[in-house]
């Protein structure tokens, strides 16, 4: 399905009528100026700030700015309330930490999240501050779950989270869907590191996570992958630094209208077990609208990486499986969903081991109809199969 409209919000006005011999004249009412407040949160570091956090954030009125004063230790989570800004005194500053022990399923999360309503929450902005997973200590948490639209995450270090750094979810807390959509958010210049999960983890089973951006930021020494979005529709990544990622650096699903231009991917599959594939970037399509994938660095630095035997011993009278290497593939349109599938690469630059299981440029059409690709300006350099075209794919340029 294509991706929905953005959600549309309409600025009430109050209108009077006022009789002026025959004619009715419409006149705006004259309002107020709204007078924003700014709220302290004052943390002690001890287990009592998360409390202290929470009744900062629901004493404040919307256009309110909640200012936490670290460092903060908390053992519940910490529910935003929308139509807020969210800030802390310094990244070094305020740092928000999780309690040992405490296995929260999020540090911060949209309230909608949190009460399991149907719709998402109003907008937020959050920045200049910095979560402490206290990945060590705690399992399964997610440092901050958006569930907000038009949103802003700005200048946030989110560091040692059990599961993914930023998780952008359809679903609420127990599974509730969203019956409206989550649109026109960005997050920029943060800079997420050893998340358990994910750098950033969209996950969206219905179409209603669409058009945001995530820009300017560092992800690095993740569990799984950099990127991991189960909707790219409207998305533009870019210009992200992805290093030291096990699994995928860039993997988006459902590509419509999605741009992804001026990564530098230092290295993808570090991890690699043996008969997986692993991608630099990748990318499934849906018909109807192109998608770009421009300037991008790609490579793999690091040593070839070790492989896991899967373990399938002399058991039931059978030997060891043969061993099979991992593969990796530089730069992937693998897929299109419906219809045709239409996509733009231009100006990246590949760099490999120069082994027969690297592959530089990979196009498939998958079961959609067929794959329109213009393909030039490509550097594919020390790779074992340089491109690799399936059937129903048609490619102009060179590479």
């Amino acid at each position: 399905m294509p991706k929905p409209r953005p959600r549309q919000t309409a600025g009430a006005i109050a209108l009077t009528l006022a009789a002026s011999g025959s004619a009715v004249v419409i006149q705006p009412l004259a309002s107020a100026p709204a007078i924003a407040a700014r709220v302290s949160a004052t943390c002690v570091n001890t287990a009592a700030d998360a409390r202290t956090i929470q009744a900062a954030i629901d004493a404040s009125k919307e256009g309110d700015e909640v200012v936490f004063k670290g460092p903060c230790l908390i053992n519940r989570t910490i529910t935003l309330r929308g139509r807020r800004t969210y800030r802390g005194d310094a990244k070094a500053g305020t740092v928000i930490k999780q309690a040992d022990g405490a296995n929260l399923p999020a540090m911060l999360a949209s309230e909608s999240w949190v009460t399991d309503q149907a719709y998402s929450s109003d907008p937020v902005r959050i920045e200049r501050l910095t979560l402490d997973g206290n990945r060590d200590h705690n399992t399964g948490t997610v440092g901050l779950m958006l569930r907000s639209w038009d949103s802003r995450i700005y200048d946030v270090d989110i560091l040692g989270t059990p599961s993914d750094g930023i998780r952008v979810s359809n679903p609420s807390k127990n599974g509730t869907r969203l019956r409206n959509t989550m649109v026109n958010s960005v997050i920029s210049d943060v800079y997420i590191e050893r998340a358990g999960g994910s750098g950033l983890k969209v996950v969206d089973p219905g179409n209603a996570v669409t058009d945001w951006t995530f820009q300017r930021s560092w992800i690095g020494f993740s569990g799984e992958s950099g990127v991991d979005a189960e909707n790219s529709a409207g998305w533009t990544f870019s210009d992200l630094h992805l290093y030291a990622t096990p699994k995928n650096a860039i993997d988006a699903h459902r590509c419509f209208g999605t741009s992804i231009h001026n990564n530098y991917i230092e290295d993808f599959g570090t991890k690699a077990t043996a008969r997986q594939t692993y991608y630099g970037i990748r990318c499934d399509l849906q018909g109807e609208a192109g998608t770009t994938i421009s300037n991008n660095l790609i490579h793999k630095f690091g040593p070839r990486p070790a492989v896991t035997q899967p373990a399938n011993t002399r058991q039931y009278g059978k030997a060891p499986a043969p061993q099979q290497d991992p593969s990796f593939v530089y730069l992937a349109l693998d897929s299109v969903n419906y219809g045709t599938g239409h996509a733009t690469v231009t100006g990246n630059s590949i760099l490999g081991h120069g082994t027969r299981r690297e592959t530089g440029l990979l196009f498939r059409r998958g079961r959609g109809n067929g794959l329109s690709i213009a393909s030039t300006g490509n550097l594919v350099d020390n790779v074992g199969i340089p491109r690799s075209i399936g059937s129903g794919v048609r490619v102009t340029g060179g590479y």
